[in-house]
């Protein structure tokens, strides 16, 4: 059971998300969602009972067959804004992992179905794409060798 908490008009999940590096540490791995204008890391809910290292571990098995990748975590980021008809607050951890399998092409649909995207983009070209939370945030991250918290709130 995924931990999503719904009443009247709030809702709060607790997800786990991965900036995943190709081998040499200039591409990293963005999603996209066939109908939304913006990119985020792949990644998703953290199950009643589950660790978020084997959260994210599952997620990204199932989602791209990934099942090598060592990840650390690297951000707490947490999230306020009104989307959908809910107050939202959302809690992500979010994890650095290295892929080191080969790369053989850098837009791929997951195993998800033909409604997820993936694409493997140039780090220094992090600016030219829409990221959710920010791209600011991303890159900040990308940027640390610490762990980083960032609170965002929309609309209040």
């Amino acid at each position: 059971m995924d931990l999503k908490i719904i009443n009247e008009y709030n809702q709060f999940i607790y997800r786990v998300s991965a900036l995943i590096y190709n081998q040499d540490l200039t591409k990293i791995l963005l999603f996209k969602a066939e109908n939304r204008e913006w990119y985020m890391l792949p990644g998703g809910k953290v199950q009643m009972h589950e660790t978020s290292t084997d959260a994210i571990k599952r997620e990204i098995k199932e989602e791209l067959g990934f099942n090598e990748i060592h990840f650390d975590l690297i951000a707490i980021s947490e999230e306020f804004n009104y989307s959908r008809g809910f107050n939202n607050h959302q809690i992500d951890l979010i994890y650095k992992g290295i892929y080191k399998g080969q790369i053989t092409n850098n837009e791929f649909k997951g195993l998800d179905g033909d409604w997820a995207c993936y694409k493997w983009i140039d780090i220094n070209k992090i600016n030219n794409y829409k990221i959710h939370p920010t791209t600011d945030i991303i890159s900040n991250i990308i940027e640390s060798n610490n762990i980083k918290h960032f609170i965002t709130k929309e609309g209040n």
